[in-house]
């Protein structure tokens, strides 16, 4: 079966690097799914789901925001977030939803505004993903 070149970096360390059959994401024009040797591209990534499918199982992943490139079969995928739907810790992940809307009701600068927005857009990926899949 033809496989892709899948990395995900975030800002702490290389998340993912691995061989895989397809990746699909949520990019800002919606929904896309990307397969072996797909034409070269570049797009902004937002906060959502990540699927991606490997050896036949599928990999469930909360993502933030950041950029895909796909070149020479090589998807590299740079986001503030990723974050496999098993490791995500609900309860803490709540507490982070309730602090960011109450950063967006308090905000004064635009600065602070974009920061508590993205906080929360990374938190309710996160509750969104482990609600969906939960395991038990």
């Amino acid at each position: 079966m033809a496989t892709l070149s899948f990395k995900i970096v975030t800002p702490e360390n290389e998340v993912f690097n691995e061989e895989v059959e397809m990746v699909t994401l949520t990019t800002r024009d919606g929904e896309i799914g990307i397969l072996p040797h797909h034409t070269n591209l570049m797009s902004q990534v937002v906060a959502g789901e990540m699927r991606i499918k490997k050896g036949g199982k599928e990999i469930v992943m909360a993502t933030g925001s950041g950029l895909l490139q796909m070149a020479d079969n090589k998807l590299t995928l740079a986001t503030d977030l990723a974050e496999k739907a098993e490791d995500i810790d609900e309860k803490s992940v709540e507490e982070a939803r309730k602090r960011a809307e109450a950063a967006l009701e308090q905000t004064q600068t635009n600065e602070e505004y974009a920061t508590a927005m993205a906080s929360l857009e990374k938190a309710l990926a996160q509750l969104k993903v482990k609600r969906h899949h939960k395991s038990g």
